[in-house]
Formats: C-alpha cells, structure tokens, sequence
C-alpha cells in the first residue's frame, strides 16, 4: 500500500491503477486468476509493438542476421491508429526485432505512450542510447528499461555482437544511471538482460560482478535467458544452463545484492498450455501483423509466423481481429491443452500428450 500511494503521488492515480492490474493480473499468475481469465477472455490489456526491423548489429544468435524480412520502420501515425484500438491498455512493450532507436520516431511513440499514462518497457542493446537519449529517457519517465548486455569482456561481446562496441555501451549504460541519479528517477527501473549461449556461459558470475560495478548502489534486476529456440544457423550456440550453474549464479546475486530472474524458458519444468495467458499479450509486427505473443520469436520463422498470424491490423481493426475465428480456436485448444498451430514454436510451455 505504501508503494502504490507513491506511485499515486509521483505518478498519478491512472498510472497506480494500471501498475496495480498488470502486477495483479499478469505477474501473479493465480491459478484462479488464470481460470477466470479463460472464462471472460478480457480485451487485452498489454501490448507488444515492434517498431522497426532494421538494425545496427549483427548478433550471431539473433534472427535478424539470418532472415530475409525487409528493412521496415513503423511510422508515429501507424502507431498511434494501433493504440488507439486498445482503449483500457494497461502495459505496452516496445522491443522487436529490430533496434528501436533507428525509427526516428521512436521518442515520439515513447512520448505519446506515456502520455496516455500506460506503463512502457524497453529492451535495448544500448549502443544509441547517448548522454541526450538517456536523460529523455529519464524525463519521459519510461518506467523498465534492460539494456540487453550479453558478456563481462570486450572480446566476447563483440564476437557475439558483430559490429557493437563494448566501451560505448558501457559507456552509455553509466550516461543513463548517471542521469537516472541526476534527476531523481527512483520510479524508473533499470535492469539488465543476458542471453546465454556457448560463447558467453562461462561468463555469468563476472558479469554479475560487472552489473555490480555499474549500479552505483541500486539494487537492478539482472535477467538470464537460455536461447529461446535452436534452429539451423544457431544449433552449435545453444546450451542448456547447469544446475551447478544456476545456484553458484544465485548465491553471487544474493552477495551481491542483485535480484536474479531466469526466463521462464531456462529452468525447471514447463507448464501446460492450460496455464498460459500469454495470449493476452499480443504482439504485433512493424508489417500489422498480430501474433498471439513473442514467444515464437527468434526462431527464424518469420514466414510461418506471418502465414499463421491471427491478421493483420493495417486490415482489420484489432476487435474484429480479436472476435475472429481464430482467436476463439487458439484460446480454446490451449485451455485443452494443445497448441493452435500460431503456437508450435512456443518455448514457455509444454503440450498436453494426454489430450487427444
């Protein structure tokens, strides 16, 4: 209660009330919560958008290096006509396949976002954020920034980072806690985002102590993320993340004063379909195209994911997307544990053999 009267305070009421719904219904994940939200199929209440698919970077477990989709920015009034189709948003994420910050009017959005009080969520690689773009960060008050950071050394983050630069990201990451600092931000959470791979496991405690050095006394969240999906080009890359591992990494966080959060898809034993309310969180391509979450991403199936997406919103207006045929059919076949077919390259759950 106290920190929802501070945020009321610092924020205002309309903002406190879409943290206390996102917090309440999506991170809690109630298993009668879950089950009230398959029975009343709510109008989603998060987005996801895509901005761009061009990008500064070469990442050798990234999609985007492998793929043939064409270069494409989203334009401010193509964003604007999607959100003004989701009336009760709640939460958007701004992150694709792509970097952000290479559509010039990606402030813009950010601004017209917060504008409608929504809580906004980037991802970023931090190679455009400059002294100039963090402070706007930090006076849009955008309230969850990762800087997707993917090693402790030079030498491994450029080999998994072809054409970034780990002095100017570091060098960046310290421009936005310094600002952070500057203009009392305490409501803007800034946390870091590691994708593992065979380059870079070996390096998950120095980077925890790197994280360390840079958070001037902030306690961030560092996020691990195994490789969501192994496909051709990256089949060599992908590792599973020991148990050994795991726990040696928590006791460094705990030491450290990090809180350490594993991707869903990292650890433990996947839930059933029946659990998932993932569909309430759309996503939707710089093309229009609506899938039913990002969970399909980087699995270098772009072409599949567009041919099997739920429609598209350049086309149709999302409310007639979302009463459509397909919906109704993906929603139904994960209550009854299988996967529809927008779902097959999903890698958060794990489908019911026992359903027929």
């Amino acid at each position: 209660m106290k920190h929802l009267l501070s945020y009321i305070k610092l924020r205002g009421f309309r903002f406190a009330f879409n943290l206390f719904y996102y917090h309440f219904f999506w991170c809690d994940r109630q298993p009668l919560m879950t089950k009230l939200i398959y029975w009343l199929r709510p109008y989603p209440p998060y987005i996801e958008i895509e901005v761009t698919t061009r990008c500064n970077m070469k990442c050798v477990m990234c999609e985007h290096t492998y793929w043939n989709e064409p270069e494409k920015d989203m334009s401010f009034e193509e964003f604007k006509y999607i959100l003004d189709q989701f009336p009760r948003l709640h939460w958007i994420g701004l992150t694709g396949i792509g970097e952000s910050f290479l559509n010039k009017d990606f402030l813009k959005m950010l601004s017209f976002a917060k504008s409608k009080s929504f809580i906004v969520e980037i991802y970023d690689n931090f190679s455009l954020i400059d002294k100039d773009t963090a402070s706007e960060l930090i006076r849009l008050k955008i309230d969850t920034v990762y800087a997707s950071i993917d090693a402790a050394t030079k030498e491994t983050y450029e080999k998994i980072r072809p054409g970034g630069n780990f002095e100017r990201v570091i060098n960046n990451v310290r421009y936005f806690m310094e600002a952070k600092r500057i203009k009392g931000a305490p409501l803007t959470a800034f946390n870091f985002h590691y994708i593992i791979s065979k380059y870079n496991i070996h390096e998950l405690l120095a980077y925890l102590e790197l994280v360390h050095s840079l958070a001037q006394g902030l306690n961030p969240i560092v996020q691990f993320t195994r490789l969501l999906h192994s496909y051709k080009e990256i089949n060599d890359l992908f590792v599973e993340v020991p148990q050994d591992l795991i726990l040696k990494a928590e006791d460094k966080a705990r030491e450290l004063g990090i809180t350490l959060s594993w991707n869903a898809n990292t650890k433990g034993v996947k839930p059933l379909p029946t659990k998932c309310i993932e569909w309430t969180m759309p996503f939707i391509f710089v093309t229009g195209d609506v899938i039913p979450c990002c969970a399909g991403n980087e699995a270098n199936r772009r072409d599949f994911q567009k041919a099997y997406s739920l429609g598209n919103i350049f086309k149709t207006r999302f409310k007639d997307i979302w009463r459509g045929n397909k919906y109704k059919q993906l929603i139904d076949s994960l209550c009854r544990g299988r996967f529809p077919p927008p779902c097959r390259d999903c890698c958060l759950y794990r489908e019911d053999n026992k359903c027929s």
